[in-house]
């Protein structure tokens, strides 16, 4: 099957597929030994958009092209396809499920131990790309704002939700005012989260904020 990342591609303004170039994909097979066909759907389609992947975190290439080397990450089980900005958190396949289309992605501090934090590949791909979008739009909140889960229940009565969760930095889900527009909300502790969204137009980005801000009690100027 072809692993769809169509909605993200829209959310960037993307009307065509923005790849990553073909030898930097053979050099990942050739290193990997084998590339997932979710994560080869990745880099044919959104592998060379800057700002879905390298806002927040990198996705890591053999040139380094998003800052992070594919050979700064030698480990004999797993190959790294994603690292956070500060390198704290690192994403991979197991080595032993390269032939599978859409395997589980591991996550580890430092590459000492590695815990399972999602069972699509797929899924923590496109996971990533929507809260990249979070910080890179145009328009964005440009900071984190916290919220209780009564808050956050109201703003899913007020935006669509999307299928992106994963449990990505502890968790996070993702809501969609608008195909430009993008709402993050990330987990941080029991009755805690940490809000931030974006947009690539003025207007929905305003309106998205002026609806946020009341949903937290925020006053605006």
């Amino acid at each position: 099957m072809n692993y769809d990342y169509q909605n993200v591609l829209e959310l960037f303004g993307l009307e065509t597929p923005v790849p990553l170039p073909k030898d930097q994909i053979e050099k990942i097979r050739g290193i990997f030994g084998g590339i997932p066909k979710a994560l080869e759907d990745y880099y044919r389609t959104c592998g060379g958009c800057i700002d879905m992947n390298s806002a927040q975190d990198f996705l890591v290439t053999p040139d380094g092209i998003y800052y992070y080397r594919t050979e700064n990450f030698d480990y004999d089980d797993y190959c790294v396809f994603y690292a956070e900005n500060q390198c704290v958190s690192e994403w991979a396949v197991k080595k032993s499920d390269l032939n599978l289309e859409n395997p589980p992605v591991y996550e580890s501090y430092g590459g000492e131990t590695w815990e399972k934090t999602d069972d699509s590949l797929y899924q923590s791909l496109v996971s990533h790309a929507y809260l990249q979008g979070a910080f890179s739009l145009e328009y964005s909140s440009e900071e984190f704002y916290e919220a209780d889960t009564e808050q956050v229940s109201k703003i899913a009565e007020k935006f669509s939700h999307i299928s992106a969760d994963s449990s990505l930095y502890t968790g996070v889900k993702f809501f969609l005012p608008y195909p430009d527009t993008v709402i993050a909300v990330l987990n941080n502790d029991d009755d805690s989260y940490l809000i931030i969204y974006s947009s690539r137009t003025e207007q929905h980005f305003s309106e998205t904020d002026s609806i946020i801000s009341e949903i937290l009690g925020f006053e605006k100027e």
